[in-house]
């Protein structure tokens, strides 16, 4: 393997991705019904409905039982219906990541060790068997690889989109979009036999295409995520 490496996300000044603080409103979610929850969040709105309209809000999943996946899309929907802004989540169990990312929410990464679940996020269910898919990805399909690893054999066309909770191997070109470690997974990699991709991401971190540099298009390669950024390595042919 070659040691060239390549910082998608600083790559361009005018498209700089950086980490910074912002003030949040963060909203802790109990086990509890969305009615009553959606009760309390309104009576808290009214002491100042002017401050908190249009706020964006981190939803923190933390408390929740893998059983109460299906109150996470309750609860941004109630949360969009007040006129808030549900950006972001935490989530210390798989079931309740995959609800969150499903609705669109972003993930919010953490270093502070008080931020961390006391077990293994990734503990649970074991990994299914490899998703392997023989013929070619073509543009307006999607594939997704839910507790497995995706295996394409052909390639992915412009307008695909290829998912998976583990990593991603596209031994022809990935033309369309990838996006690996789906569930929150941040070891999960992509690889390509030829790098012509749309979008890629990983565990919620993406960059567009348009931002590779031109020595990387038709290359192989491997993506991964290091340092809080995506990472390009190159790979033998």
């Amino acid at each position: 393997m070659m040691s060239a490496e390549c910082d998608l996300a600083a790559r361009r000044p005018c498209h700089a991705m950086r980490g910074e603080s912002h003030a949040f409103l963060t909203l802790t979610v109990a086990d509890v019904p969305a009615a009553e929850l959606a009760a309390g969040v309104a009576a808290q709105l009214q002491g100042a409905p002017g401050f908190f309209w249009r706020a964006p809000v981190i939803l923190d999943f933390t408390p929740l039982p893998a059983s109460a996946a299906p109150l996470v899309s309750a609860v941004v929907d109630l949360l969009r219906a007040m006129e808030l802004v549900p950006a972001g989540f935490r989530a210390a169990r798989a079931e309740i990541r995959r609800a969150a990312l499903a609705t669109g929410l972003g993930q919010v990464l953490s270093t502070d060790d008080e931020d961390r679940p006391s077990h293994d996020p990734f503990d649970g269910p074991p990994r299914r068997p490899t998703m392997i898919v023989n013929h070619p990805v073509r543009s307006g399909q999607k594939i997704y690889a839910a507790g497995s690893d995706l295996v394409i054999l052909s390639s992915v066309s412009t307008g695909a989109e290829v998912l998976a909770d583990g990593c991603i191997h596209v031994y022809g070109c990935l033309h369309g979009a990838a996006f690996a470690g789906v569930d929150g997974d941040q070891k999960a990699r992509i690889f390509v036999k030829s790098l012509d991709a749309e979008r890629v991401a990983i565990a919620g971190l993406y960059v567009n295409g348009l931002e590779f540099s031109e020595e990387w298009i038709g290359q192989p390669a491997q993506i991964l995520l290091a340092d809080g950024y995506l990472r390009m390595e190159r790979i033998a042919r």
